[in-house]
């Protein structure tokens, strides 16, 4: 008998957090660029935050995963720490969802579910069609979990010694309540998930093994037992992150308090809205929900006090952020988000290169303008650019390895990492260029007219063979992309015909053998930089012909 209990408790439990992940992860990757979308909103405007927060975690289908990827954004200085504290607020009453969803109360069903969304995903052929099959399977397999485990308990309610053990779990006083609150905190801690605990405290409930009371008391600590995962995700963040964490716990924390403080008056204005003699689930759904909206229209009024707060008490930790980029490690739990962030930095890298295009072209036209000074700032640019590239390539390379990514996101990464990688070089050659302009500078050797005219040309075709490729990756147009690659070849027919006209023009009284080298070698890099762009075209070619 207590082994059959124990298969049927355990089976269920790991069926219902292995569906709670299916389902978590489907919807994440279903949600896609939806979920950078809903940060880029945001603004100080604490409402918008809030509601941004509550549909971010309807969507995701997890609080960790949402609060811990606006810390993320936190730690990158994508969002303030009053925007993720609406953020994080929001996350609070979307997670009730979840209580919602175990409260349809249809575990009968649990299995057909399962089979249907298994089904659907072999036979499916897209990706968002499997995903979608794998989301319902986890629905599924969430309800079959439920019902295993309350299966497997129902013969515990007539075993005494059982009877004993759940006694001990009372919520009749107030510190019973704080012990159970406790309870509740230390298990949802050590599973780090409310959803997992949640789910056996309506178990347990419906079973008639603990009462309503200590239900309601439970999950108040599994309110607070769930920011333990938060702030073990900051342990290595910055000190903005490591503020939203615990600012996730304190008000989770002061929430349960004042909670518990009035009880029975909670209790009691929950009996209006639902009976828990009717329907255990959806009274235990209540009280979540109740709880969670009720702590967050408390505290909004206060989202600037307590920031600065724990400005004052969490004092800067003097570590400076090295990083270029704004993909930071607590993201890369989310693919879509890393991914959607890295097109956004490439982008910023191809702004830089502009601007280096653009002061080569100054150059051109007014040799005096390129100082020592103008020299370094581009350096700076090329070796921020440097770093810009391998910081994405950690990022996606990363996140490549994971197997669960669907070949539609897979394309997508590897389109990034190449796109990045060939502006890194093209940084590198636009360097190449201006150091050759400023070595004939600081000789007084100029170009001749005609060598002049070729650069120019070179300069002038090069620079719109670059836009024209930026401008349909910030499109998400690789058609345009493609197209482009007709400027490439006059590049190259360009770079060929001034080639074989360097001999003229070597032959010129004027000229000298350090003139002449830094000329082929000026044309040669604007080939070259021709070449690496007509890389990402064929890279586009090659992984987005059939999508």
């Amino acid at each position: 008998m207590y082994l059959e209990i124990i298969f049927n408790v355990l089976g269920g439990l790991g069926i219902f957090l292995y569906g709670m992940d299916h389902m978590s992860s489907g919807m994440q990757k279903l949600a896609g660029r939806k979920l950078k979308k809903f940060l880029a909103v945001l603004t100080t405007n604490r409402c918008i935050a809030i509601l941004v927060g509550i549909v971010i975690t309807m969507l995701v289908q997890s609080s960790s995963v949402s609060t811990i990827m606006t810390i993320g954004f936190v730690n990158a200085s994508l969002l303030t720490l009053k925007q993720a504290l609406g953020v994080i607020f929001g996350a609070n009453i979307g997670t009730t969802v979840t209580g919602w969803i175990l409260a349809l109360n249809v575990g009968k069903y649990g299995l057909p579910i399962v089979g249907t969304g298994a089904i659907a995903h072999m036979f499916l052929k897209s990706d968002k069609a499997k995903t979608r099959a794998l989301t319902v399977m986890g629905l599924g397999m969430i309800f079959l979990g439920l019902e295993l485990m309350s299966n497997g308990l129902k013969p515990v309610r007539t075993m005494p010694e059982f009877v004993r053990m759940f006694a001990m779990f009372s919520a009749d006083t107030y510190f019973g309540v704080m012990k159970v609150a406790a309870i509740g905190a230390l298990i949802t801690a050590v599973v780090q998930s409310s959803s997992a605990t949640l789910g056996i405290t309506i178990t347990l409930a419906a079973q008639g093994l603990i009462d309503y009371r200590t239900a309601v008391a439970l999950v108040l600590g599994e309110n607070v037992g769930t920011t333990i995962t938060a702030i073990l995700a900051t342990l290595n963040a910055n000190v903005n992150a490591k503020r939203a964490a615990y600012a996730h716990t304190i008000i989770n924390v002061i929430g349960v308090i004042w909670v518990t403080a009035l009880f029975p008056f909670f209790l009691k204005f929950l009996s209006f809205v639902s009976n828990p003699d009717k329907n255990m689930t959806v009274a235990i759904a209540t009280a979540h929900t109740t709880f969670n909206v009720a702590n967050v229209l408390l505290f909004t009024p206060f989202i600037g006090y307590l920031a600065d707060f724990l400005c004052r008490v969490v004092k800067d930790d003097g570590k400076v952020n090295n990083r270029v980029t704004k993909i930071d490690s607590l993201m890369l739990k989310n693919s879509n988000i890393v991914v959607e962030q890295t097109r956004v930095e490439i982008l910023t890298m191809g702004k830089m290169i502009q601007t280096m295009f653009d002061e080569i072209a100054i150059a051109y036209k007014n040799p005096l303008d390129l100082t020592d000074e103008t020299v370094k700032e581009m350096g700076k640019i090329e070796d921020d650019i440097d770093l810009y590239q391998k910081e994405i390539t950690d990022a996606n390379f990363y996140i490549l390895n994971n197997k669960d990514i669907n070949q539609s996101l897979r394309i997508d990464i590897r389109n990034n990492l190449l796109t990045s990688d060939e502006y890194e070089t093209v940084s590198d050659y636009l360097m190449r260029i201006t150091n050759s302009l400023k070595k004939l500078h600081d000789k007084e050797i100029p170009l001749t007219e005609q060598e002049l005219n070729v650069v120019l040309k070179l300069h002038d075709k090069t620079n719109l063979f670059f836009k024209k490729i930026d401008s349909g990756f910030q499109n998400r147009n690789s058609a345009r992309i493609k197209e482009s690659l007709i400027i490439g070849k006059e590049i190259t027919s360009l770079y060929k015909s001034a080639k074989e006209s360097s001999i003229d023009f070597g032959a010129k009284e004027d000229a000298t053998t350090l003139s002449t080298t830094n000329y082929m070698d000026m044309i040669n890099y604007y080939r070259r930089v021709s070449d690496h762009l007509t890389n990402i075209i064929e890279g586009y070619a090659d992984r987005n012909g059939n999508r």
